[in-house]
């Protein structure tokens, strides 16, 4: 009723009535606060938004003025007016406000739309205003917009008064009529952001190495104006699933236009290593984000282990050691742990780490590394087991020559043996005696000097040889090799195979077998080498389950190269002339960069060198040329050719020389006589005829001779 009387009496005085159509009141330049990035819109009276509802605005009221909410309808909205029943006192007024919640102020207000009746001369005045006592005041006339005040502000109202001094405000339907009201909302604190769950990554990884799939990043975030999205990224890269929450459509007619608490809780993998970056972030409604960084440490690396150490040693050398490696990522090394035989595991904490083994037999050793690099699951990272074994011998001693055997023992020894034999049905072991010829080194009594303290002592002479480290061979000869094997204490180990090995002496260590032999009984053992090129030669012995394998020192067989002149022709040369020379290497392999060769030319006991070409290559065949020098052509000298290899690049065969051969040089050049062409083809019709005479009298006497053979 009080609306349809309103609105009669506001068509009635239409011509008091100030329609500001989509007119916009900025309060908020008029306060000179910038907007900022993180504002919001607040629409008071729903414009926005299809409802049409007020959700922002509270009003009072006080007797004969009635504050009305109108909100949604046409030219209607917040309303405070008159009754057109009672007077009012004065300092009477009823209105609306607005109050910003906590974490949110008001930054401005705009008011596109509004209506004001009979306050001229009535004694009513209305008025925006804000906190800090400013205030706008508003009349019929509508001609001022000077507004004082200070924004922002935590509240923002509008009300209409009876602000007469001392008589009362008729009953004649003041009215304030404000259709929308568009407050600029400022947020004044940043999202907050909370990670869920005691192991989650956002904690983990900033105190320890991580690593592996599986982490959960959940966490929740909240802002006053509510959380429009939240997202993630790892080392720079957006976190896709699960969909992160958001807020597709924000309520502009609510201080809080999104969700005020959202929760995400996805998951991530790690990869990589080294410091990476963990990113949590939020976005208000009003347009603030707060991104959180967090740097994760990350060790992807698998550790590994590694034993090394020898695989065999001998009883006398006293506790062996095998050593484990073990290499991690940037975590560092959590420890070695190590165990021999299967007994109990000992815990190495430093890098390399060395594993005492010791006592005869063949021992096995087995390690395992772990780095401090944890996974979702609170484990750290075991590398796969390494395992190695080391075997304890006997030491044994293998000596090699191109000479003799010296400094051995030999006699006659009983030797007893036990034997399995047949009698009456049954097995029985009898002990067989034999003599068998056994030989042994032979012991010395020597002068021991420790610490200037000098004793004799008896010591076991273990078997020399007359030294000969290297000999030569011919091209295409065979050479022969002799040793001795026994114990470090010195007996003879008969019965043994020997395994001649012979490698190329070009530092390449290829050595391949040549040859076996078997060991006599005084241990000693003689083979032949086949013909061939330079070479190295070694004698091993492969070992047993008691006696450890043994090599003796390298030996060295010189094999020349063969070269040979092929021929030099002409024989016969005048001064300036020129010879030609062809010549092989022998040998068999040529390497593929080639082998160099020299030519050396000499008179008498001088000579001097002079290169054929610089390297001969494919299957060492080769020629050249040499030019004789002007001289005296009453002089006749004989020169003498040589070529030889020299010790360069990859041929497996030692320098060697050729055969010389000789070339007589004197006299001028012959000079070419010419002929007429007439002349020369005279005679060369002479001499095809004379041919033709010869071969035709050769052929009747043939004839004759068969007929004399027929009588």
């Amino acid at each position: 009723m009080y609306r349809r009387s309103l609105l009669t009496r506001g068509s009635l005085r239409a011509g008091k009535i100030l329609l500001w159509s989509l007119l916009a009141l900025s309060l908020l330049s008029l306060g000179r606060v910038a907007a900022a990035k993180a504002d919001e819109s607040v629409d008071a009276c729903g414009m926005q938004d299809a409802g049409g509802v007020n959700n922002v605005f509270v009003g009072y009221e006080t007797f004969g003025i009635v504050a009305a909410n109108y909100c949604g309808q046409a030219e209607q909205s917040l309303q405070l007016a008159n009754d057109s029943k009672n007077t009012i006192p004065p300092g009477q007024s009823s209105g609306w406000v607005a109050t910003a919640p906590a974490g949110l102020e008001i930054a401005g207000a705009t008011v596109p739309s509004m209506q004001l009746f009979d306050t001229v001369g009535t004694g009513y005045v209305a008025d925006f205003y804000w906190a800090n006592g400013g205030s706008q005041r508003v009349d019929d006339a509508w001609s001022s917009y000077s507004v004082g005040g200070i924004f922002p502000s935590s509240i923002f109202g509008f009300d209409l008064e009876c602000s007469s001094s001392g008589t009362t405000c008729p009953a004649d339907a003041a009215a304030f009529l404000v259709d929308d009201v568009q407050l600029d909302v400022r947020e004044i604190v940043n999202p907050s952001i909370t990670a869920l769950g005691g192991n989650n990554l956002w904690y983990k990884g900033a105190s320890e190495y991580v690593r592996g799939s599986g982490w959960s990043i959940a966490y929740s975030a909240s802002a006053p104006s509510g959380i429009a999205s939240m997202s993630a990224s790892q080392n720079g890269q957006p976190v896709q699933l699960p969909i992160a929450p958001g807020c597709p459509v924000p309520n502009h007619t609510v201080w809080q236009q999104c969700p005020g608490t959202q929760t995400w809780s996805p998951t991530i993998s790690l990869s990589g290593n080294g410091a990476q970056q963990l990113v949590l972030s939020a976005t208000s409604a009003a347009g603030n984000t707060s991104p959180y960084t967090e740097s994760i440490d990350v060790d992807n690396q698998a550790p590994t282990v590694s034993l090394a150490g020898p695989s065999t040693a001998l009883s006398t050398a006293g506790t062996q050691y095998i050593t484990a490696t073990a290499t991690t990522g940037p975590s560092g090394l959590g420890a070695i742990d190590c165990s021999v035989d299967g007994g109990p595991t000992q815990s190495y904490k430093s890098s390399p780490a060395s594993i005492p083994v010791s006592g005869l037999g063949n021992h096995a050793i087995s390690c395992t590394a772990t780095n401090q690099s944890y996974n979702s699951a609170g484990q750290v990272a075991v590398s796969t087991p390494a395992t190695s074994s080391l075997d304890i011998q006997e030491p044994s001693v293998s000596v090699a020559t191109f000479s003799t055997i010296k400094g051995l023992k030999c006699g006659k020894v009983k030797d007893r043996e036990k034997v399995k034999v047949l009698k009456h049905g049954k097995v029985h072991v009898k002990t067989v005696v034999k003599k068998v010829t056994k030989c042994h080194p032979r012991v010395v009594v020597k002068k021991i000097c420790h610490d200037h303290h000098c004793k004799k002592q008896r010591v076991v002479e273990i078997p020399h040889t007359v030294q000969q480290s290297e000999t030569r061979a011919g091209y295409g000869k065979s050479a022969t090799v002799s040793g001795w094997l026994g114990t470090s204490s010195g007996v003879a180990l008969g019965g043994q195979q020997m395994s001649i090995m012979t490698a190329p002496n070009n530092g390449s260590n290829a050595f391949t077998q040549a040859a076996t032999v078997t060991t006599a009984a005084d241990g000693t053992w003689t083979a032949t080498l086949p013909p061939g090129p330079s070479r190295l030669v070694e004698a091993v012995f492969g070992g047993t389950s008691a006696v450890a394998p043994a090599s003796s020192a390298e030996l060295q067989l010189v094999v020349p190269a063969s070269i040979k002149l092929v021929s030099i022709s002409p024989r016969k040369i005048a001064w300036g002339g020129t010879v030609h020379i062809s010549g092989d290497i022998l040998g068999g392999y040529l390497p593929t960069t080639g082998e160099l060769v020299r030519l050396r030319i000499g008179y008498g006991k001088a000579s001097t060198t002079y290169g054929v070409q610089t390297h001969v290559t494919g299957a060492g065949s080769f020629s050249t040329t040499y030019t004789f020098g002007a001289g005296d052509p009453s002089v006749r000298r004989r020169y003498w050719f040589e070529l030889s290899t020299l010790p360069v690049g990859d041929f497996a065969y030692a320098p060697g020389s050729s055969r010389r051969l000789s070339v007589l040089v004197g006299g001028h050049p012959k000079k070419k006589k010419t002929t007429p062409k007439k002349h020369h083809k005279a005679k060369h019709k002479k001499k095809k005829h004379a041919k033709h005479h010869k071969a035709k009298k050769h052929h009747k006497t043939k004839k004759n001779h068969k007929k004399a053979r027929r009588r």
